[in-house]
């Protein structure tokens, strides 16, 4: 079989989350380990878990599935807001869910109740940033409908921020959600959660030292998975490891006439080409179809080697999801 082969190095995520978490921790905030990219996978869950990470999100039920199908009883978010027709497997699956849509909190107070459960609920606040979430003016009164509403439980309020953001957006946006939150707690009481968003939150807090406006909780996939500051931008932070997750793909056909080009069992049914970085100095990807690779190699190439790639989350998250792929554990 000429399937792509992944090695997980299940250590050096643990040592990623346990970084990730004592720094946080430094700072007041709380972090939360995001399962998404790599398909709500229980061996990497797990080894989120022994670095100290507390609960899991995934934005897929699928995957939270798949992590309680194998014995994780860690708590769960779901970070997508749930459609009418996920709501009975959100109570279910999950103990927190993001959400924006009051009507789906509604259902989501009666399916609790019907469960005899308490769900979670974090609204989310639309901050211009194109995607789910209430306007600001709106957010106060949402909160006290969901203080009256049985089977469910406001744990705070949370908000996304595009990850290409400048760093003075990112911190202005994060002034504008806690002057929110302020707001909310002037009329209800103290929030339990201020979820200020993802690893670029992370990095501009944690990492580069920017002053902290307010907020106590991130969701964050990126740096736990594979060391980098964001998830399109692959410049490994100092103190993480980067080779977390390594594909190989095999090569199943040379070029003559000393061109240097092989072509490898892997496209983009496979991954994303754009997000592999070949290990091997003098490996250059020159095109991709749906089922090969075209690379060129500076050294000889033969026809059964294998050539290894790091990985940018858009590949790892699409290799993740593939039936094609071989997994290889390293627990040490």
């Amino acid at each position: 079989m000429s399937n792509p082969r992944l090695r997980i190095d299940l250590a050096r995520i643990t040592h990623n989350a346990r970084k990730t978490v004592d720094m946080a921790r430094s700072h007041g905030v709380e972090v939360t380990g995001v399962t998404k990219g790599v398909a709500g996978n229980a061996e990497v869950a797990r080894a989120m878990l022994a670095g100290g990470i507390q609960t899991l999100a995934d934005s897929r039920l699928d995957n939270i599935a798949r992590l309680r199908s194998a014995g994780i009883e860690a708590p769960v978010m779901l970070l997508r807001s749930p459609g009418p027709s996920e709501v009975s497997r959100t109570v279910a699956l999950a103990d927190v869910s993001l959400n924006a849509g009051m009507a789906i909190m509604e259902a989501l107070s009666s399916e609790a109740l019907a469960r005899h459960k308490v769900h979670g609920v974090i609204l989310m606040v639309d901050l211009h940033t194109g995607r789910e979430g209430l306007l600001p003016d709106q957010v106060p009164a949402a909160c006290r409908r969901l203080r009256e509403l049985p089977g469910v439980q406001l744990q705070g309020i949370g908000a996304y921020y595009r990850r290409w953001s400048a760093c003075e957006l990112l911190l202005e946006g994060l002034k504008a959600f806690v002057a929110v939150a302020k707001q909310v707690e002037s009329q209800l009481g103290p929030l339990p959660l201020l979820s200020g968003g993802s690893s670029n939150i992370f990095r501009t807090l944690m990492i580069e030292g920017h002053s902290n406006p307010g907020i106590n909780h991130v969701r964050v996939g990126t740096i736990l998975l594979l060391g980098f500051r964001s998830s399109i931008d692959p410049v490994t932070l100092p103190g993480y490891e980067r080779d977390t997750f390594v594909l190989h793909a095999e090569v199943i056909e040379t070029k003559a006439q000393g061109s240097g080009e092989a072509i490898l069992a892997l496209g983009k049914l496979d991954t994303d080409p754009e997000f592999l970085f070949p290990m091997e100095p003098g490996v250059q990807i020159c095109d991709a179809s749906s089922d090969h690779l075209v690379v060129r190699t500076s050294a000889p190439t033969r026809v059964g080697d294998w050539v290894g790639f790091r990985l940018g989350y858009p590949a790892l998250s699409r290799l993740m999801v593939s039936p094609y792929l071989e997994l290889e554990y390293v627990k040490d």
